[in-house]
């Protein structure tokens, strides 16, 4: 891929332009960073609510019909629904490996194959998530493997 940069101090909106011969993951992997809107979102706690960084979030999951943001600091609930954080997340950053769960795959700090051909995704907080039969041909391309 060529990259080329032109700082203009005149121009008053930066322009990407990408030309390609077809949809590739570069192509994809630079709409990712346009689509991804959701650079902060709002957590509550008990009475405590807090701006968290997605970035920083290990895991989105869902617990009796509300969703959480998993993070160091501890479960949030937020009100994003998990239809709307997978459609905006940045899809090289997030996999989603349920129907419940989406994971940071910066965050997993191993992952266990099992016999029967489940896969354990181990976090860096030491929570552990199981990849759905379903999603597990997706999850295994986006890891490379």
């Amino acid at each position: 891929m060529k990259l080329t940069l032109t700082i203009d101090p005149t121009v008053t909106e930066t322009t990407v332009t990408i030309i390609a011969p077809k949809v590739n993951s570069e192509v994809r992997a630079i709409q990712a960073l346009e689509t991804d809107s959701l650079g902060r979102i709002i957590g509550t706690r008990g009475s405590d609510a807090t701006v968290l960084d997605v970035r920083k979030v290990l895991a989105f999951f869902t617990k009796n019909k509300a969703v959480y943001a998993r993070t160091a600091n501890g479960d949030w609930r937020i009100k994003q629904r998990m239809y709307e954080l997978e459609s905006s997340l940045a899809a090289s950053d997030f996999a989603r490996i349920s129907q419940s769960e989406i994971v940071n795959i910066s965050a997993i700090e191993n992952l266990d194959l099992s016999l029967t051909g489940t896969i354990t995704v181990h976090l860096k907080d030491g929570s552990k998530f199981f990849v759905a039969r379903r999603h597990l041909s997706t999850f295994k391309k986006k890891l490379g493997f």
